[in-house]
Parts: structure tokens; C-alpha cells; sequence
């Protein structure tokens, strides 16, 4: 069933509300650890960026209210990451507290990812969404799910009871798209009140609202599609600060001297370089100006918890799916290995967690076990992630976990399964398509304290036929220099090389409990 967007006015109201609470929002009574009673568990609000990057975005500039009501009264993340640094294949990881290797998701569709294969694999029964709702929390969405949705518009995955799923790829315009509203198609059209990120801030006001008041513990999913490509400031911030500006240009923007790099990006560089040239620009001052949005939107959610008593018993997740280029290595987009496109920003509020800092490796899988633990329901044995309930509430893990797996499935630079399967019309993406090779091919990482070690065409080529990149992150964060690009390089480091080749193929074989050591 298809009806007209419905008659709701988001746009005034949001504006109103926003105006009203900016700067008011006041955290409740901070409850101490171990003191809620089973009936009254906590509730929980993940708010998901899309393709926000930790590195060159400086987010906070256009989000200070979220920097405010968040950051500045709760535990940041300075080194969290997504392992699997592209839309799909980041999503399916944080349902499911489980490396791409294990979903079946390295990429945003094909044989390696996508909706399709997250669903062939069984991954919607063992959602932490599902472990939640079969617990008795009151569970919903509104936004982005997983790439290619649009096919099957109609799902519901089990474990929702209110969802509000984008069903067209039109969503990341902001415009002219549809939601799955619960089993019904609503098309929302191109005036202001159907700016994408305001409709999903109306309802998740709606949801917290009604959840709260029929006291049933809940988890909210705000999967606005902000700030990804093509989205753009909404009519009331048209003329925003952020419109003339200049992205910010780190010592790899563009980088000068690709002759260390895989044969897919030297092969390229020229037209990668044109696309950025082309694009980078208006490409950041429209993720500026959608992040005004979705600033107004976590400051309505924290208004509403406060309005309903429940701020003091949810915890608010920030963060986002992936990272964002921006024009580092002569690269748009994400899916690469570099810091860029896996470093995202996370800050996490609620109970019993102080305000500060730390700088454990927190990873997407752990969102997972984390919301299971502190909802008090079992964590699966197959989930690779680990709980990082301890660090919420201030402690330090002597055993922590010192690297990670990195990986991606696309297949080659000139294929469609990745980036390309998001594009909306729009100016850029006309861009794109005349002069951007819009993949890469697929490879495996692994990331530690000191070094980034990455394994290139792990999907099309034998062994033999590999390349390689080695980072010293101590010496050189923008990872500008490959030690293995040099005979003299390759010998000089063997000994890391054998190193960090074990360990990642232990990582690429694991699952579960091999996973966290």
C-alpha cells in the first residue's frame, strides 16, 4: 500500500523546538552502576552519522549542541573505528557485533555484501535489535537499513516494532523518497517539512515519547542519512556559515607522490584527482550544512528524554557507520584501509558514564555485546565484539584489545559494488560518473597501536600476485610513505611483515571468541 506523505509539519515544529532547547537540555539523575532493578533497565538511543568521518570533518563546528549535550558530559572514543569501511558492510557489523567475514557483508552489494546477503546469511535473527526485543524492550527505527532494501521494499526484519525504513535510494537526497512506515509505503515530496533528517528527528520524538510513556525499556535506532553525499542544509540553514567554504586539505589531500601505492590508485590517480578537484568542495559545504541538521535532531531526542523523565536511564550512542576521504590520497568516498575512511567519531552518555575520555580501540562490533550487557540479556557466543560496558563506567581493561581487522570485498576499481550502488541524482553524482572509477578492489588489514599493515586484491588474485602496504602511524600518521614500496624497505621490515601477515590471517579466520584476542 502507497499513500501521501503524511500530514505532519515537521519543519516549524523542529525549528521551534530546537530554538526552545538549545543549550537547556540538563542530563538527569546519573544512576550508579549496578543500582537499576531489573524492571526498570536501561533505555538506549544509537544515532547513526552516514559516511562521517573523525579525521578532516570538523564536525563539531556545525554540531554544538550535540558537542555540548554529548561530548562534554560523556565518554569519547578518540580511537574508535569501522572495520568494514563502507555503508552496508559497516551496518550489518553494528547489528550484529560481527566482522564482514562472518556476516557475509564486505561490500554494499554482489556476491560480497549487501541487504541480499545479510538476509541469505540469517543475519536479521541474530541482531542485537532481535536479542533486545525478545528481552522486552520496545524496539524501533526510522531511516537508513542496509543497501539494497530497495529491492524488497516491504521487509520488516523480525525484532522491529516500529519501523520507518527508506525503501528508495532517493533517501540521501533528502527528498522525493519513501519510508516503509510499518508495512505502508509513504512518499514524501520536495517541500521543506520532508527534509529527510527533520522527518527522522520527528520521529524519533514520537517514538521516545510513546515508548516512555508506556514504560517499557526501548532502543531507538536514528539512522538519518546526514552527512552523506548528496544530502544537502535544509531550507532554514541555506545560508549557513559552511557555504563558501574551503574543505579543510591534511598532508595527504591529494597526495603528490602515489608511486608507493597499489596499482589500482597509481593506475587512476589522474581521474581520481579530477573528481576531487570537481567535487570536494561542494561536497563539504553540503555535509556542513546537513550536520546542522542533524545537530537539531540530537538536541530534540535529548529534550524529549528529559521532557519524559528518562535521560538520566538511557544511554545516547553517537558515532557514525564509516569514515569519509575527502580528498586524502586523491580519494572521495570511503572503502579504503587509511585512517580517513576508518576512523569514525563516537561518544557514548547515560548512566554511570563520566564525563572524559579514552583511548581504547573501540570497534563497530562492540555495539552489540555492549547494549546486550548493559540490558542485562546474554551475549551470543558467536559475537565477535567486545563489551565496552568498562570503559563506560570509567575502568581500565589491562587485556584490551591492541589491534583490529580491517576489511572490504569490492570487485575492482572498476565494478559497481560499492560506492556507486548509493548515488541519488544529483550534480556530483554526474560528476562522478564521467570521470571516477568507482570501486576498489577488495583487502584485508590490520590495524595496531604502530602500524597499519594491508593485504590488497585478497578476493581477485592468488597470493603470489598480492601487494602490500606497510605504515609506520608513529612517524607517519598520514600514511604517506609505504615501507614495503622499496626492495630495500621490504627487507628492512620482513620480520614485522611475518608478524602482522600471521596475525591478520588469524583475524580473517576468526569468529566469536578467537575474534577478541
Amino acid at each position: 500500500m502507497r499513500v501521501p506523505r503524511k500530514a505532519v509539519r515537521v519543519g516549524a515544529a523542529l525549528i521551534a523546538l530546537t530554538a526552545a532547547i538549545a543549550g537547556t537540555a540538563t542530563v538527569g539523575p546519573v544512576r550508579p552502576k549496578g543500582a537499576a532493578a531489573a524492571v526498570d533497565r536501561p533505555n538506549f538511543v544509537m544515532i547513526l552519522a552516514d559516511d562521517l568521518d573523525a579525521r578532516t570533518t570538523p564536525y563539531w563546528d556545525a554540531m554544538p549542541k550535540t558537542e555540548a549535550l554529548l561530548a562534554d558530559r560523556g565518554m569519547t572514543f578518540t580511537d574508535a573505528f569501522a572495520p568494514m569501511p563502507i555503508c552496508c558492510a559497516a551496518r550489518g557489523s553494528i547489528l550484529t557485533g560481527k566482522y564482514g567475514h562472518n556476516t557475509h557483508v564486505l561490500t554494499n552489494s554482489g556476491d560480497e555484501g549487501g541487504y541480499a546477503s545479510f538476509v541469505a546469511h540469517d543475519n536479521e535473527d541474530r541482531t542485537f535489535v532481535k536479542y533486545l526485543h525478545d528481552a522486552g524492550y520496545r524496539t524501533g527505527m526510522a531511516g537508513k537499513y542496509l543497501n539494497g532494501l530497495e529491492d524488497d521494499p516491504t521487509h520488516i526484519p523480525p525484532g522491529w516494532d516500529d519501523w520507518n525504513a527508506g525503501v528508495t535510494k532517493s533517501l540521501y537526497s533528502g527528498y522525493d523518497y519513501t519510508l516503509n512506515e510499518n508495512g505502508t509505503m509513504v512518499d514524501y515530496g520536495s517541500d521543506p517539512d520532508d527534509y529527510q533528517v527533520d522527518v527522522i528527528a520527528k520521529k524519533s520524538v514520537d517514538f521516545i515519547s510513546d515508548a516512555a510513556a508506556g514504560g517499557q525499556p526501548f532502543f531507538w535506532y536514528a539512522a538519518a542519512t546526514a552527512p552523506h553525499l548528496p544530502m544537502e542544509a535544509p531550507p532554514r540553514y541555506a545560508d549557513n556559515r559552511f557555504t563558501d567554504d574551503t574543505a579543510p586539505h591534511l598532508p595527504n589531500f591529494q597526495e603528490d607522490d602515489v608511486s608507493d601505492k597499489p596499482t589500482w590508485l597509481r593506475t587512476t590517480a589522474g581521474e581520481r584527482s579530477l573528481t576531487v578537484a570537481a567535487t570536494n568542495d561542494l561536497d563539504y559545504q553540503r555535509r556542513m550544512g546537513s550536520l546542522l541538521a542533524l545537530d537539531d535532531m540530537v538536541a530534540g531526542i535529548v529534550a524529549t528524554l528529559e521532557r519524559a523523565g528518562e535521560l538520566g536511564n538511557t544511554y545516547i550512542v553517537f558515532t557514525s557507520d564509516n569514515g569519509y576521504n575527502l580528498g586524502a590520497h586523491r580519494l572521495v568516498q570511503k572503502m579504503a584501509p587509511y585512517e580517513e575512511s576508518v576512523r569514525v567519531p563516537m561518544v557514548v552518555t547515560g548512566p554511570g558514564v563520566p564525563h572524559g575520555r579514552t583511548s581504547d580501540i573501540a570497534i563497530s562490533t562492540d555495539f552489540a555485546p555492549t547494549f546486550l550487557e548493559l540490558a542485562g540479556v546474554p551475549t551470543p557466543s558467536d559475537v565477535d565484539g567486545r563489551s565496552l560496558v568498562p570503559q563506560l563506567h570509567g575502568e581500565k581493561v589491562t587485556d584490551w584489545r591492541t589491534d583490529f581487522l580491517a576489511e572490504y570485498g569490492g570487485p575492482g576499481p572498476r565494478g559497481e559494488d560499492g560506492v556507486f550502488q548509493e548515488y541519488a541524482p544529483s550534480p556530483l553524482s554526474s560528476v562522478f560518473s564521467e570521470v571516477f572509477l568507482v570501486d576498489l578492489p577488495s583487502w584485508s588489514a590490520v590495524r595496531d597501536e604502530r602500524y597499519l599493515y594491508v593485504r590488497w586484491y585478497d578476493l581477485e588474485r592468488d597470493e603470489a600476485d598480492r601487494e602490500y602496504e606497510l605504515y609506520d602511524l608513529t612517524k607517519d600518521p598520514y600514511q604517506l610513505d609505504n615501507l614495503l614500496a622499496t626492495k630495500a624497505g621490504r627487507a628492512k621490515y620482513a620480520g614485522e611483515v611475518d608478524r602482522l601477515d600471521a596475525r591478520l590471517q588469524h583475524l580473517k579466520e576468526c569468529s566469536g571468541a578467537t575474534c577478541r584476542n
